[in-house]
Order: C-alpha cells, then structure tokens, then sequence
C-alpha cells in the first residue's frame, strides 16, 4: 500500500474531541503516521486535502462489528435474536470457508472506511479468522479481533461447541502469529461467543490469557430479555455471572448489556468494564434499549457498534450515533442524550473501550492520524449559519458525506473515493462467495 509521508488537512472545521473538546479553525498537519500540528500554520505537505466548508473530525471507533457476517446482509430480517442465530446466522456461518471469510470481511471494511470508521473491535465466527485478519492487514484499516470462542452448546440458539483445547489453542495461534502485525493496526482479543457459550473453565483461561497478552476480552452480554431470564433461572444474570468468574474489568467489553439489573450496573461501574451499545441492532432484534444514560452517569464507558449486516443492515456509523441520541430522549427528555456525548462514545470513548485513548479518539498533536473529512453542501446539511457542528454530525450527516479517510496517516479515501480499494472487485467477489455459501447452508424457515 502506498505510504504518504505528510498530509495536510487545510482550512477545515476541527471538531478536535480534546480534554477542553475545542473546535477550531484551521489545518492539521499529520506526518509519519501522527498528527504532528494542530492548527497547522503549514502551507506545504506531500499530500494536500482542501477541507474548506469542511468538517474534520477523529476517525469513528466502532466497538462491535461482525465482518464475517457481512455476506448475510438481507438474509435475516424480521427475527428476534434467538430465530436470528438459530434458523440463519448459525448454519450461514458453519457454511462459511476461506474465501468467503476473506470477502466478507473485505466488503464490510470497505463500507466501514467509507463511512469513516477507521478502527473496529469485531468478533469473527469460529475457524478461518486468519482471513479475516488478513483482510485487516491488506486494506489498511484499524481492528481489535478474536476467533469466536465456544466450547458449550447453547440452549435456544442451538450453536454447537468446539472442543476447549482446540478453541484455546487456535486463539493462541492467531495471537502469535497477528497481535501487532501491521505497525500495530491489529490487535488479538479473546472473544468468546456469550456468557454460557463457554465453560467455566474457558472462561478462567481467557481472563488469564487476556492478563498474559494485554489485550482484551469481547462478548456478548444482556442482550435478549427471554434468554436473560431463562439463565437467571439456572444462575445468574450475565454481569454477576461473568463477575463471578473474575471476567468483568477494563479488559472485557460487553457487547448490548440491554437487560441489566441496578448491582449489574453497579458492578459494571466498580470493576470498569466497558459496553458497547447497538442501537440499530437492538431496535431491529426488538431486543430493547441499553441504559445508556444511566451507565454515563456512573461513569461507565460506552463505545458504538453497529453489529453484523444482518441485523442492522449497514455499518454506517452516523446512523448509530443518531439513534443513540434519539431513543433515550422520551425516556429521559430531550437534552438526556446531547450531541456531544453521543460524539464522544463514537470517538474518544470507542478508543477508551479499546483501551486506545492515547492513541487514537481525538484530534491532538502525537496521536495516531486516524482522520476523517465531512463535506456540509449536502442539502440535508443546510443551512449552516448558526449551527453547532457537533450536532450537525450526530442529527444530520450521514456515510455518503465522509469526502476523505485517513488511516495511520495513509488517504485511504480522497474526493468520495477509494485510492487503493477496488469497489467493483469486492462486491464481485461478495457476489460469487455468497453463491457457494447459500449453496451449501441449511437454512429453516421461522
């Protein structure tokens, strides 16, 4: 892939995300991979974007993403979650193989960084994550990534487990060969499936295993309410389930956390364990709404994540952000979800799930030149006198406006389009790996 040594973003908007979360106007100078000025009074770079009329903000964080799910866009509309893993999510990804692993993750990333989310926490299906991985490395994008991990069937979804020895040792696997590859763009996490997906025992080697590699732990948590009190029966909740096993913690991300009891709350806030919140997923799976604003004022840290293709059924990060706002206000009233919160969890607090803040989530001199450009002449953008720009991303914007990518300081997007992705070349290959899946799952019908 083509490396720019120096760029210059000029004459933009800057909506920075730093601790005084200043808006400036001005330039950003990135060079070797870093933001190095910002306001830049530069003039001169290798590469030069014109962000007049522009607003420049931190590339998104996405703090739960699917890529090997990308393929199944459409294939599962109008199922609560358990209909939604059992009679389609689950037989389409055993049918899954190498190539379609690869395609479908290249197609997600490439809608991804269209949009402007530069770096993802995602969780792939069982086996060929080194594909997925690979589609990472060669795209140039930013991903934290684990094998799903289950070594116990679950009940309802009827997903079958692996063998614990296996599991463990293709996720050790996977850390030795790619924890760090790609100057650091990719990250290793241990990822199993759900709370009861795994044994205790996996559990416990996980929590350790994370500690030994610094890196994080990703699951699912809280998300359907039938199945949450179906497992309390037998238990626990998921939070007192997973604290009870030494789980919770800064490393872990739980993914949803919708059906959460007040001592979940308080344990999430007391060990500082992170949650991702969907809402277009939650919405479309009628699986309810996160607490969000009550895990805000605890002080816990929420990231967004569009989740898979199949439930949402975009990766646009703009239209989480929107939701995100909009659904808590009946509940809450109308200034309980402002814009700027809803920016933050998209940025610096996706980067503060990942354990990323500094690095990456703000737009300040020594972190990783992870930027994104957004044009305003769109109709849907007008007018601009008098409005706040943050509020103009998070109500207005939408993915078709991101004019410019940039990824550790390499333009991955210019003017509306790729500089080094073929569009064409991946939805035709998604078209033909698609075709082999289909032909070889056994869907039922719900």
């Amino acid at each position: 892939m083509k490396t720019t040594s120096s760029v210059l973003i000029r004459n933009g908007v800057l909506i920075t995300m730093n601790a005084d979360r200043e808006i400036l106007d001005g330039s950003v100078y990135i060079e070797d991979g870093r933001i190095r000025e910002i306001p830049s009074a530069r003039t001169r770079a290798d590469t030069i974007i014109d962000a007049t009329d522009c607003l420049v903000t931190p590339g998104f964080v996405q703090t739960h993403v699917h890529l090997c799910q990308t393929l199944f866009r459409g294939m599962a509309d109008d199922m609560d979650v358990i209909d939604w893993l059992r009679l389609r999510i689950w037989p389409l990804e055993q049918a899954h193989d190498e190539r379609s692993i690869y395609d479908s993750a290249r197609l997600g990333i490439a809608e991804l960084i269209r949009g402007g989310t530069t770096c993802a926490l995602t969780m792939e299906t069982v086996r060929d994550t080194e594909e997925a991985f690979r589609a990472v490395l060669e795209t140039g994008f930013r991903a934290i990534s684990g094998k799903a991990m289950m070594d116990r069937w679950e009940p309802g979804t009827e997903m079958v487990g692996e063998e614990t020895k296996a599991s463990l040792d293709a996720s050790l696997a996977l850390v030795k060969e790619f924890h760090g590859k790609g100057d650091g763009r990719l990250q290793v996490a241990f990822c199993p499936r759900g709370s009861r997906n795994c044994t205790e025992g996996l559990w416990a080697d996980i929590v350790a295993l994370a500690g030994e590699h610094d890196t994080v732990i990703h699951t699912h948590a809280a998300e359907n309410e039938a199945q949450t009190e179906r497992l309390a029966i037998d238990s626990t909740t998921d939070i007192e389930y997973l604290h009870g096993l030494g789980a919770t913690g800064p490393r872990l991300v739980a993914a949803h956390c919708i059906w959460v009891t007040e001592p979940e709350i308080e344990i999430l806030a007391e060990t500082g364990t992170k949650v991702a919140h969907c809402p277009s997923c939650n919405m479309k799976l009628a699986s309810g709404f996160a607490p969000v604003p009550e895990f805000l004022e605890r002080g816990i840290v929420v990231g967004l994540g569009a989740d898979g293709a199949p439930c949402n059924n975009n990766l646009d990060m703009f239209q989480e952000m929107r939701l995100a706002s909009l659904i808590h206000k009946p509940r809450i009233g109308p200034r309980g979800m402002p814009a700027m919160s809803v920016l933050e969890m998209a940025t610096l607090g996706g980067a503060r799930a990942l354990g990323l803040e500094d690095e990456l989530g703000s737009l300040e001199p020594g972190k990783r030149a992870d930027v994104i450009v957004i044009r305003r002449d769109g109709l849907h953008a007008q007018p601009q006198a008098g409005v706040d720009p943050v509020a103009q991303v998070v109500y207005e914007h939408r993915a078709s406006d991101v004019d410019s990518v940039i990824i550790d300081g390499k333009v991955l997007v210019r003017g509306g389009e790729f500089t080094e992705l073929d569009p064409i070349e991946i939805r035709a290959r998604a078209s033909d790996s698609v075709e082999r899946v289909l032909a070889r799952a056994e869907l039922a019908n719900g």
